[in-house]
């Protein structure tokens, strides 16, 4: 009778877990992006909302909370109920190389957050200031060897700082970097000439672009982006070590119930195998690429051991 009385709640409560992973959603679900609007991580995220929101029940909605580079929209997430309807979309900055570089986090990416799934990743692109006698790749090489240091390079983050480490090391050449507080702030600059580089993706700068203050001279990478097709890859001009493929990925509360943390990979899975996903990255330089779960975390700590080198070889010290 115990025994039998035993299994009848194990029942419930398995069959509980289940409703409450089948009831997800039961309301609008909110994803926070911890960086501003028309950033990398903001317009893919909305992209993401809008091919999630096509396979789900309830409302999609994005909340841009930026600041202290992505902390005010993380720890916003960790304050909300862990229910699932409150998520963030980030970069691979907060979760990977943010605890590289940083002293004193107000949180443990590895710790507090669950990874979802990742949903695609980008190219990182060398951008000169429009105006700079500088026209390619290898003439930038080549200045940059015969006066090192001269050339400076703005930076805005742990991935736009750390890209230009990178090239710096898979070019053999000495720049000199420059912070800003904002990645807006770095674009005007370059763009104005007061710095002469930026390494970040091509969402970012497009409107440089258009412009002519910005000019791209290489993608990291083996091949060219749909986004940039008159731009060189990185392997193409010989400095193939420059591999940088910021990811963007899903995040919740790691208090958030397993059962609901399974039903949201899930939904996003599905979410970036319909035509609305398909039809938002063909508009960009952006490629499909989901990992979930335990393959999620993996992927993530594969990464960071990869980004400890460069910083060691760099040496750049947690700050």
């Amino acid at each position: 009778m115990k025994l039998k009385a035993c299994c009848l709640v194990v029942g419930c409560l398995l069959s509980s877990v289940t409703s409450v992973a089948h009831a997800f959603p039961d309301r609008p679900v909110t994803i926070i992006v911890p960086f501003g609007a028309g950033t990398a991580v903001d317009v893919n995220g909305r992209d993401f909302a809008q091919a999630l929101g096509s396979v789900m029940s309830q409302p999609v909605v994005i909340d841009n909370r930026a600041g202290a580079e992505g902390v005010i929209g993380a720890m916003a997430v960790l304050h909300a109920p862990a229910d699932g309807h409150v998520v963030m979309f980030t970069s691979s900055s907060i979760p990977v190389l943010d605890p590289l570089m940083k002293k004193g986090m107000q949180f443990d990416p590895l710790k507090d957050f669950t990874p979802i799934c990742t949903v695609g990743r980008t190219s990182n692109v060398v951008n000169i200031t429009g105006s700079s006698p500088i026209k390619s790749a290898a003439e930038l090489i080549e200045a940059a060897k015969s006066q090192p240091g001269k050339l400076t390079f703005a930076y805005s983050s742990a991935t736009t700082r750390l890209a230009g480490e990178l090239f710096q090391q898979a070019a053999g050449i000495k720049l000199t970097g420059v912070p800003y507080k904002a990645s807006s702030a770095g674009l005007t600059d370059a763009a104005g000439g007061q710095v002469d580089l930026f390494f970040i993706d091509d969402v970012s700068a497009a409107p440089f672009y258009q412009s002519g203050k910005l000019r791209p001279l290489v993608v990291s990478g083996s091949e060219r982006i749909r986004a940039l097709p008159d731009t060189p890859s990185a392997a193409e001009i010989g400095v193939p070590g420059y591999q940088i493929q910021p990811w963007f990925g899903v995040y919740a509360s790691a208090r958030t119930p397993p059962a609901t943390v399974a039903r949201l990979r899930e939904i996003m899975a599905q979410a970036m195998q319909t035509p609305v996903a398909a039809a938002n990255v063909g508009k960009r330089g952006l490629s499909v690429h989901v990992v979930c779960g335990d393959a999620m975390s993996k992927f993530q700590l594969d990464e960071a051991e990869l980004w400890r080198g460069v910083l060691k070889k760099a040496g750049i010290d947690p700050q």
